[in-house]
């Protein structure tokens, strides 16, 4: 058996999404480095996840997108006890991160406001999927708390950049990489 017949045998795997239950202001934290440089890149923590981001683009497509929900999340209101959600969430201390990943390109941010079924352990909850991380946000702290880290990551990046050029961003991406 050569090289290339023991590496096709072995197995491969890839998260094609996760989902993540948030109630309550969730913790957010932003870590920036080479700010205003080719290589600059924000660690934007959301509660139990972490995502890298490196360009405006990116960022901004998300807080597009997040702002687009912001009438639907003030329709599930303040954050509700655990007990009313039915369902394992537990208090994020810390930095407890258990998802990373790593944003790029113009990612697509899917939102939809779920009703709670009858005797369902789902409760009510706006669904705001950014790539592949799906947030069960079931009220407005969770929402506005989340919503504020995206826009603090989107300042930082862009910090000390000229602004673009032309309207299109897939033009604007490839003058910056070259």
């Amino acid at each position: 058996m050569d090289m290339d017949e023991r590496s096709s045998n072995k197995g491969f795997s890839a998260a094609v999404e996760i989902t993540v239950r948030v109630s309550g202001e969730v913790p957010v934290r932003v870590d920036a480095s080479n700010v205003g440089t080719p290589e600059q890149q924000v660690g934007l923590t959301l509660g139990s996840v972490l995502v890298y981001l490196r360009d405006r683009l990116t960022v901004t497509a998300v807080v597009e997108g997040w702002r687009s929900g912001n009438y639907s999340a003030q329709l599930l209101g303040p954050a509700r006890p655990v007990a009313y959600h039915h369902a394992g969430l537990a208090q994020v201390m810390g930095s407890q991160v258990s998802t990373l990943v790593r944003l790029g390109g113009i990612p697509n941010v899917l939102v939809a406001p779920i009703t709670r079924r009858p005797g369902g352990v789902v409760p009510s909850h706006l669904r705001m999927q950014v790539g592949p991380v799906v947030w069960q946000v079931c009220d407005w702290n969770a929402y506005h708390s989340i919503a504020l880290g995206w826009e603090r990551a989107a300042r930082l990046l862009s910090a000390d950049l000229p602004e673009p050029d032309t309207d299109d961003a897939e033009d604007w991406i490839a003058a910056r990489r070259s």
